[in-house]
């Protein structure tokens, strides 16, 4: 198992604050393909691949099941457009802290936690053997996460400030009115 922290990454399919309806927690980061993150992060799966099953294991890569996958093939949407990405997943709840390292609040994840926006996250990248007649492999299991900087939305939402920006405050009305 090996431990990394990926820095100011951009997140899709963001359920960090809050469970899916399957279960777990999780994050979907998006790394640049052929970036510095990305070359550690083959090192890293390749590292723990042989440590678990063999020096054999690089040159059969297709028996087993690996975390890193390509956006331009394996998904539409322009945000994967020359991207690698992973799902790291948590069975509970992930640490959540501010850009200032205190546990983050209600204001923090409603204005960073979403997809699109950017993170450090927190992953283990460990092995695991086959389960009922799948493959062996390598998964990302998530830790914590630190919330960094505002992204455009993959969601398609639009955040509550932002929809009521015009409506905050300026108006003449009186509650006395209705």
């Amino acid at each position: 198992m090996a431990k990394v922290i990926l820095q100011d990454v951009r997140c899709s399919y963001v359920f960090a604050h809050q469970e899916r309806k399957d279960g777990g927690f999780g994050v979907q980061p998006l790394v640049e393909k052929g970036s510095a993150l990305h070359k550690k992060l083959i090192k890293v799966v390749d590292k723990v691949l042989v440590e678990k099953f063999g020096q054999d294991a690089l040159k059969k890569k297709a028996r087993y099941k690996l975390p890193l996958r390509d956006g331009d093939e394996e998904r539409d949407g322009e945000e994967y457009e020359g991207m690698i990405f992973f799902n790291a997943n948590s069975g509970k709840k992930p640490g959540i802290v501010n850009r200032n390292n205190e546990p983050a609040d209600i204001d923090d994840i409603e204005e960073y936690c979403y997809s699109g926006a950017y993170f450090h996250v927190s992953v283990n990248i460990y092995p695991f053997e086959a389960k009922e007649g799948g493959k062996p492999g390598v998964a990302v299991g998530l830790n914590n996460i630190m919330l960094r900087k505002k992204g455009d939305r993959l969601d398609g939402s639009v955040s509550a400030t932002s929809e009521f920006a015009d409506f905050a405050e300026d108006d003449d009305f009186e509650d006395d009115d209705f």
